[in-house]
């Protein structure tokens, strides 16, 4: 199963009845991987009814609520959810309403796939998917097959996640949600900070200077993409 992850955007949330529509995917822009997705390719996946799961930083153990719907427009998918009535389900809301959740995404199967080239480069074009769900991600996603040639050109995106990281921090100090829940989120908090203040990441020089290989940077933002996929 692939993913894919865009910023965060909901609408018709409601506390009253423990709902929300969640943009999951958006259309006909390369996305990190070098992907387009392209309205309709859902549509074959939904019209089977496959099931579609609701899950919280895509963890199959975290399940904060069930999937009511699923439809599109012309430039994006959505996933309408029902938060269940339990601590997770609780939990999640407030997260939402506290704005600590940065990101949406989906995880899928390709069915149905073609190429393009764009300014030079082949681009893979998403025309029909299976969709196994979409989870809510509490960090902005940190995608290590996006092209890494050096972490100072990472900037942006690793202090996208400092900034994440002091939300979550705040949310654990003023939150009244489940201690399980805190207590996680404290301790993978901890790990990423670990990470990110080890070498002094984002001055870490060019490549080309000879300074860090590739493989190194690599396997530092793969350790980075699976923090966030944890938190």
């Amino acid at each position: 199963m692939e993913t894919k992850s865009v910023v965060f955007e909901v609408k018709d949330f409601s506390k009253q009845s423990r709902t929300a529509v969640i943009a999951h995917a958006v259309y006909g822009n390369i996305d990190r991987v070098g992907d387009i997705s392209t309205k309709g390719m859902f549509s074959s996946s939904w019209a089977r009814q496959d099931e579609v799961s609701f899950y919280f930083n895509h963890n199959p153990e975290l399940v904060p609520g069930k999937v009511v719907r699923t439809f599109e427009d012309e430039q994006k998918a959505y996933t309408e959810v029902k938060f269940g009535n339990w601590q997770l389900g609780n939990d999640v809301m407030e997260m939402v309403e506290f704005g600590v959740i940065k990101g949406a995404s989906f995880g899928y199967e390709t069915e149905k796939k073609d190429f393009i080239d764009k300014a030079g480069k082949k681009v893979r074009v998403l025309r029909q998917v299976k969709h196994f769900e979409t989870s809510l991600l509490t960090v902005p996603p940190a995608n290590p097959l996006a092209g890494v040639v050096s972490l100072t050109k990472q900037e942006s995106k690793l202090n996208e996640l400092k900034a994440a990281l002091e939300r979550m921090e705040h949310f654990c100090n003023n939150s009244s949600a489940s201690d399980e829940t805190i207590l996680k989120m404290r301790d993978e908090i901890k790990q990423a900070k670990k990470y990110l203040s080890s070498d002094d990441t984002v001055s870490t020089p060019l490549i080309t200077d000879g300074g860090t290989s590739m493989g190194e940077l690599k396997d530092f933002a793969t350790q980075l993409h699976l923090l966030t996929l944890k938190l």
